[in-house]
């Protein structure tokens, strides 16, 4: 075993765990503490890959500092207890919010799934009376289901709105059920359980199985349940949610739930969510899926609507996703901290390995400063970018603007330190801004220097609003200001008094985003997929996974549309001519750049997939027949389902 301490700063964060003899860890849990300390655990071995056997003792580990550094607290061997720890994995980990019972607020619960047919129950519960230091077996519930081929899993709790415990699971042990979501409660604090129902499941379709419960609270008292739902509907394995008044009940089980996502994209398979009462009069949802398809690896979904409407935002890690092989993202946690801070603690890909990492990003509403990215700074007066003033500027050297020159002497990483300050350190020299000297003068120019973990080099963002925020030096208290209104290129930047105007306020780009590998399927065909072959665009099985794997960058014609371009043939592209649809070489061409931009649109045949309409024939849109591609018109049903693919 090994610990990794504080990780030089980046969007994979910090290790919690990585062990080269556990390359696969998952199902990443982590809650805070009433003292601020944040515990951590998961599963040490992804049971998938190691034939549903060799499982080890559950580890925890504890975070003082908003996890950038932790240490190992204590563990849970399930054979101490008599149980089969072969069998002991998709656990959950909740603090009690008040007394239930006798047990008192912050006693922490930690429950595991159990998959041996021998076992009485298929869920055991453990509690801490000590922040997790000692742990004792507290009760189990939900017998077996009998033959070793019924079981529940994911374990999931909240307290009722009359102030009962609730363990919230995934079901396969009811008849006609190929799984449904279930829930019992408990009046004595967890020790015994009954009241059992059925939330989401439907016994007269067999291709129903939601699952990977996750339960929050808003601030207006409605609880809200997100899960995968595969079956039923599509898109297929999207994540959904139901609402409930009291936690107990949540409507009729056969009634799907609404869908996580903003149109074209999606949440998709074991959702990870955090509620944050961040003084709108909402409040606001965070929501990431295991297997999103996004613009971004970076990104993850928002809403402030209570979900009625949700937009993509910077996540607090860089993950990618996983499927049933891989134990990536699969199943991390989202948690609220102080200071407007968002943990996300999960499986990240290092190397050849996974490792279970933490990160933190300060949320501002509909944006976010994520600890370890990488930022260029606009200046809202000028348009100008923070700028070091050459590549390779000495210590010392006054910071500038200047116009973008996509150069990494105007890219600033961005690292979380304490109480809501960040330090910036230039990504051409690796020196940090900095107020020379403590100067608390205002008009000072700001300098680059190197790293002395002092206050003159701490800074606070706050949000103004559409992307901009001011910047207030821990020491001096002054703000980063561009000197003038309408400054020129090359004007030093300096400190001056909070005014509130627009030569004060700065945008975050952020610079370190990747561009994910896509697939785009079709919506009435489903395992059809958009390929190449002999460079005629086509459609056909998943079988052809190196002729179907794109790439959506900004357009060759309009960086505000969209390019398709092969992943096994970079720089190739797919583009109309003579209204087919064919991958070429981009030739640089005005005319090539113009058939292979595209529109992104949301999808005709489902609010949750997309279109792609030419940028040069406006109204004609790709589409399949007969399994070819080409761009027509549309004009009825069998148009738009034709020309609807869901991005994957």
């Amino acid at each position: 075993m090994m610990l990794i301490g504080s990780a030089h700063a980046a969007t994979t964060g910090s290790a919690i765990y990585s062990n080269a003899s556990e390359p696969e860890p998952y199902y990443a849990r982590a809650v805070k503490l009433g003292n601020g300390d944040v515990i951590a655990t998961f599963t040490r071995k992804f049971p998938v890959n190691t034939g549903w056997a060799g499982m080890q003792p559950f580890n925890f580990y504890r975070s003082s500092d908003n996890g950038k550094t932790w240490s190992y607290l204590s563990q849970i061997d399930p054979n101490s207890f008599g149980l089969n720890r072969d069998k002991q994995a998709m656990t959950t980990l909740y603090v009690l919010p008040q007394q239930l019972g006798s047990y008192p607020a912050g006693t922490l619960l930690f429950a595991t799934s159990d998959w041996d047919p021998g076992a009485t129950y298929t869920i055991h519960i453990w509690r801490s009376t000590d922040n997790g230091a000692t742990w004792q077996l507290h009760s189990n519930l939900a017998a077996q289901g009998g033959a070793g081929t019924h079981h529940t899993w994911e374990p999931e709790f909240a307290v009722s709105s009359d102030g009962r415990l609730i363990c919230y699971y995934s079901d396969e042990r009811q008849a006609g059920y190929n799984q449904a979501l279930a829930r019992e409660i408990s009046s004595d604090g967890g020790l015994t359980w009954g009241s059992y129902g059925i939330i989401a499941g439907n016994s007269a379709d067999w291709s129903w199985r939601p699952g990977m419960p996750r339960v929050v609270k808003a601030k207006n008292g409605t609880y809200f349940m997100f899960y995968e739902q595969i079956g039923g509907a599509k898109p297929d394995f999207a994540v959904r949610f139901k609402t409930s008044t009291d936690g107990i009940n949540w409507g009729s089980a056969t009634t799907l739930g609404n869908i996580v996502g903003t149109g074209i994209y999606r949440a998709s398979q074991a959702p990870e969510v955090a509620y944050v009462d961040d003084g709108s009069a909402n409040g606001r949802f965070y929501v990431r899926g295991m297997t999103d398809v996004v613009p971004s690896h970076n990104k993850m979904f928002t809403s402030s609507d209570y979900g009625a409407t949700w937009s993509l935002i910077d996540a607090p890690l860089t993950v990618e996703g996983s499927n049933q092989n891989t134990p990536g993202a699969w199943s991390g946690t989202l948690l609220p901290l102080a200071n407007s801070l968002l943990m996300e603690v999960n499986t990240v890909k290092v190397g050849s390995r996974y490792e279970i990492r933490s990160n933190v990003a300060q949320m501002n509403g509909d944006s976010s400063i994520v600890s370890g990215a990488v930022y260029k700074l606009v200046n809202q007066n000028n348009g100008l970018l923070l700028d070091n003033a050459g590549g390779g500027a000495p210590a010392g050297t006054e910071v500038i603007q200047w116009n973008d020159l996509n150069a990494n002497t105007q890219w600033w990483l961005a690292e979380y330190r304490s109480n809501g300050f960040f330090r910036l350190m230039n990504m051409n020299n690796n020196l940090v801004l900095d107020d020379p000297n403590g100067v608390t003068t205002p008009g000072t120019k700001i300098v680059q220097w190197t790293d002395n973990f002092l206050d003159t080099q701490r800074w606070k963002f706050a949000y103004s609003g559409s992307g901009y925020y001011t910047i207030m030096n821990e020491h001096s208290g002054l703000m980063i200001d561009n000197a003038g209104g309408g400054a020129p290129a090359g004007t030093k930047v300096i400190q001056y008094t909070a005014n509130g105007l627009d030569t004060q306020r700065w945008k975050t780009v952020r610079v370190d985003t990747d561009i994910p590998v896509n697939q785009f399927e079709t919506y009435n065909f489903p395992g059809s997929f958009i390929r190449e072959d002999a460079g005629r665009g086509k459609t056909t099985g998943s079988q052809y996974i190196s002729q179907s794997q794109w790439r959506i960058v900004p357009g060759l014609a309009d960086p505000a549309a969209i390019s398709i371009e092969s992943v096994s043939n970079p720089g190739r592209f797919l583009r109309h001519k003579n209204g087919e649809i064919w991958m070429d070489v981009n030739d640089g061409t005005t005319l090539f750049k113009n058939d292979a931009t595209w529109r992104l649109r949301a999808g005709f045949s489902s609010g949750f997939g997309a279109s792609f309409e030419s940028f040069n024939f406006p109204g004609q849109y790709i589409r399949h027949m007969n399994g070819l591609l080409y761009i027509t018109s549309i004009n009825n049903a069998t148009d738009q389902q034709d020309a609807t693919f869901f991005v994957k």
